[in-house]
């Protein structure tokens, strides 16, 4: 069943999406993706338009948006390479969901076990994810297909030493081992026992001191200081940058009191690249994308919640809601 605002078919709208590759504009981000915007109002199961989008969304700096149009074209064309490797590689740089990106890879490899591309996003990131010994074999059976690449050959130099051209044989693919589940990042640090007097005296004492910034915050929050609160977690932040307990803490804030949607997700997709089986925070970004209609994203973080927590009821509610 098509949601196009007219009828049509296959035919058409392959017809339609060369026309728009033909004339779309290629020197303006926002352009392209009005451009884009139109076409999928008349055609909007043309997969690719919907992976053109998304690399467009994603250049311009909304995630959210781009991981939608991916998901959205890989349901309609799930054998689709180019798509494949797009949605891996959005997967990997911008989610870090290192795992997701691999198996997305080396499935596609078993079809296309020749496909230089293929074999160095593998390459590139088993070297990310400190598996040199991986990254050596894919580079080298990526070499045979080019092996007068210079930037191979210098990338496995760094690996194994200097090689010539000719030295480079068939290896078979690694298999990968999934990675040891990631430990979760602290649960939210509680004020309770301490009074905002006791608080900043501490903070008089130690102006750096991230608890009571962060507890000082939790006591203003629950008296509806909003901003006063928004200013202890900054603190916190400030004190402790890496302590993931404090940004969730100011990126609720934002979202839920202050109404800034934008800053709290660049917080919370910026935590989810070092906390990637964080499941408070991959709920909080369904939420935000439920509530700013992109059930697309929406499914997409709750499904990756009942991955890592297949008993949780509420995750499993919110997607039958969806």
């Amino acid at each position: 069943m098509t949601t196009s605002i007219v009828p049509y078919n296959l035919y058409e709208a392959q017809n339609a999406y060369q026309r728009l590759q033909a004339t779309l504009t290629r020197d303006s981000v926002e352009a392209a993706i009005s451009e884009i915007r139109t076409f999928l109002k008349m055609f909007p199961d043309v997969a690719l338009a919907h992976n053109d989008i998304a690399v467009l969304y994603f250049k311009g700096g909304d995630s959210l948006l781009a991981l939608a149009h991916y998901e959205k074209a890989n349901r309609l064309q799930p054998n689709n390479p180019t798509i494949i490797k797009n949605l891996a590689e959005f997967y990997f740089v911008a989610l870090k969901w290192s795992d997701d990106a691999i198996a997305m890879l080396t499935g596609l490899l078993n079809s296309y076990p020749d496909d230089f591309e293929i074999l160095t996003a593998l390459g590139a990131i088993s070297i990310e994810v400190g598996r040199p010994d991986e990254a050596r074999i894919f580079y080298r059976r990526a070499l045979q297909r080019d092996p007068d690449n210079s930037q191979l050959r210098s990338i496995l130099a760094e690996l194994d030493g200097p090689v010539s051209a000719a030295e480079y044989r068939s290896a078979p693919a690694p298999l990968f081992r999934p990675e040891a589940p990631a430990s979760p990042p602290p649960a939210s640090q509680s004020s309770a026992g301490s009074t905002e007097s006791d608080l900043l005296d501490m903070i008089k004492i130690n102006p750096r001191n991230g608890i009571a910034h962060n507890n000082l915050g939790i006591l203003r929050f629950n008296e509806g200081r909003f901003q006063e609160a928004a200013d202890c977690y900054r603190m916190a932040v400030d004190s402790d940058p890496a302590n993931p307990v404090y940004r969730k803490n100011l990126a609720d804030l934002y979202y839920t009191a202050l109404g800034k949607t934008d800053e709290a997700i660049e917080i919370y997709t910026d935590i989810l690249k070092k906390h990637p089986r964080d499941t408070e925070l991959l709920t909080a970004l369904a939420i935000i994308s439920r509530n700013n209609q992109l059930r697309e994203q929406a499914r997409v973080f709750i499904k990756r919640v009942l991955e890592i927590e297949p008993w949780n009821t509420e995750a499993r509610d919110f997607l039958a809601g969806l």
